[in-house]
């Protein structure tokens, strides 16, 4: 008799029973079992044929050609398709955005630089306003409106178009006054300001402030390796500003049908080198070409002659405005109405006490703001008289005997006296007119003979017996030398206008030069100083060569 099977292979036996056989109702049951879906191993897989089976669906859904190994190497190829696709997206996204933001800094710098040109958005009408309007917004005062004024208006406000200007005039003579005040009645309606320096690195600066232009320093750009702008120096930095600003002036003239304005302030700063004459040039350039187009209108200021002789040069729309000081009409009137704003307790100023500090001083008007503010106005103007003589002498004072290491100081200095006795002797041929006209004054006859005194000139030209001038090639001659004229021009103590007439920067400096000259043994020392500097060039110029074969000097 067999004997029953172990109990532990009892669950075993069904699995190698032959087919033909009918498995029991609990043995079919185990073999048909399906473990729950866990995300972890099946624990309930019991047979081979189920793992089989698990194994063939991974393979199926991974997308594999067959099953086991050739379902696992058809799902690597995917990961790998999809990071390329993803970076080439992130590159195609970050070129694009760096492609939108590069268009939309290059609009950004075009509407901030036409902002410059808004209304009221100039710094430089503050300054303006706290000195020209009393704090309910008036004019003050005192003010004067000289006849240049129209002229000046209309081109502020855009309405003369088709050329450049250069205003001339000394130091203190009131352009910038003029410019300002006109500035004021529009508040800088499309107009902007830029102060002139030694420095192009320093220009460079303040036309980025006066167009509110940061010559792409506040760009991201570099992000994208792109080079820096301010390797290339000052002078391509200016020209890509003023590259933009064409294209604002364009688009300005097109919406406006006005011109902009470029005010060039203090332009004779820029030095009177290779270097000055490459920048003036350069501005003078897009100077020619906007007035040509009618897009943008250049206004330049100086004090100088050497800037004007260089624009001149190559110059064909350049339009220049000759400005000269106040007349004594318009010294009494500045007088008058500024005075008792500073002393309030004094009387009121005569014509005849203005047209005695007009013969001191002139019609400076650096020169009046300084002296208005006192309570004796003549005395504060003789001391300014006898101040600008200590500073003149301590620049062309003469040495008589002087040593031969000063030879060329003394050169300039001589030369300039020679033209100073000349202004002087004028001056004291005019002398006799001027006292008539101040006692006429004085005394007046009729109101009528009152006022053809006081305004001898309409035109802001004084009479030429009250003017003392000389050509430019009279100067030459009078001073014996041809290179010291600009020296003098530079230092303010003569004048050189547009038509080449040569006068004492001011009427004050012309009293130093009467001064100077009437002084006793000015001519003893001034011809001394002479005959020194002819002996010193005599012993420079002459070499005598001891010959020890004869015995003799040869010269």
């Amino acid at each position: 008799m067999l004997r029953a099977a172990p109990r532990f292979l009892r669950s075993v036996a069904p699995l190698h029973r032959p087919p033909h056989l009918v498995p029991s109702t609990r043995r079919t049951l185990i073999n048909n079992a399906v473990a729950p879906n866990f995300q972890y191993e099946n624990q309930l897989d019991l047979t081979g044929e189920a793992r089989e089976d698990e194994r063939e669906k991974k393979g199926g859904s991974s997308g594999g050609g067959g099953p086991g190994g050739g379902g696992s190497g058809g799902g690597g190829g995917r990961p790998a398709l999809d990071s390329a696709v993803a970076t080439a997206g992130g590159i195609l996204l970050i070129a694009a955005a760096g492609l939108c933001y590069h268009y939309w800094y290059k609009w950004e710098v075009l509407r901030k630089m036409e902002r410059a040109f808004a209304k009221g958005y100039d710094p430089v009408l503050e300054l303006a306003q706290a000195t020209s309007r009393e704090e309910d917004g008036s004019m003050k005062k005192g003010i004067i409106r000289r006849r240049e004024q129209d002229y000046i208006d209309k081109v502020i406000n855009g309405e003369i178009s088709g050329e450049y200007l250069l205003l001339m005039g000394p130091k203190g003579a009131g352009k910038t006054s003029m410019l300002l005040s006109a500035m004021l009645e529009n508040q800088a309606d499309g107009c902007a300001m830029l102060e002139a320096h030694e420095d192009p690195e320093v220009v460079r600066l303040r036309l980025g402030k006066a167009l509110d232009f940061e010559y792409n320093e506040d760009s991201f750009a570099g992000l994208f390796q792109r080079r820096d702008p301010r390797e290339a120096g000052p002078i391509l930095d200016i020209e890509r500003a003023l590259f933009k600003l064409e294209k604002v002036a364009i688009r300005y003239r097109k919406k406006r049908n006005r011109p902009l304005v470029l005010i060039v302030q203090n332009a004779h700063f820029i030095h009177d080198d290779e270097d000055g004459h490459s920048l003036l040039h350069m501005l003078q350039q897009r100077a020619e070409a906007w007035s040509q187009a009618g897009v943008l209108t250049m206004i330049f200021l100086t004090d100088n002659f050497h800037t004007y002789a260089h624009l001149k040069r190559s110059a064909t729309r350049m339009h220049v405005l000759s400005i000269r000081d106040l007349t004594p009409s318009e010294t009494h009137d500045y007088l008058e109405g500024t005075h008792p704003r500073f002393c309030p307790s004094a009387k009121p100023i005569s014509r005849a006490e203005s047209m005695r500090i007009w013969d001191l001083l002139g019609g400076r008007l650096a020169y009046l703001s300084k002296v208005v503010k006192r309570d004796d106005m003549i005395e504060a103007a003789k001391d300014l008289v006898a101040e600008e003589k200590e500073w003149l002498l301590s620049k062309v004072g003469l040495i008589p005997d002087h040593d031969d290491d000063v030879m060329d100081e003394q050169k300039w200095a001589s030369c300039s006296m020679l033209l100073f006795q000349h202004f002087a002797q004028q001056a004291e041929e005019s002398a006799p007119l001027l006292a008539q006209a101040i006692k006429q004054i004085e005394e007046p006859e009729t109101e009528e003979e009152t006022d053809k005194a006081i305004e001898a000139d309409l035109l802001n030209v004084l009479p030429d017996a009250l003017d003392p001038k000389v050509t430019y090639g009279e100067a030459r001659n009078i001073m014996t030398r041809t290179d010291f004229l600009n020296d003098l021009d530079t230092w303010h103590i003569i004048n050189i206008d547009r038509y080449h007439n040569v006068r004492p920067d001011s009427r004050l400096m012309l009293n130093v030069f009467r001064d100077i000259a009437s002084q006793e043994g000015f001519q003893e020392d001034l011809d001394t100083t002479r005959d020194r500097i002819d002996a010193i060039e005599s012993l420079h110029r002459t070499r005598w060569v001891s010959d020890p074969s004869n015995g003799t000097l040869n010269r």
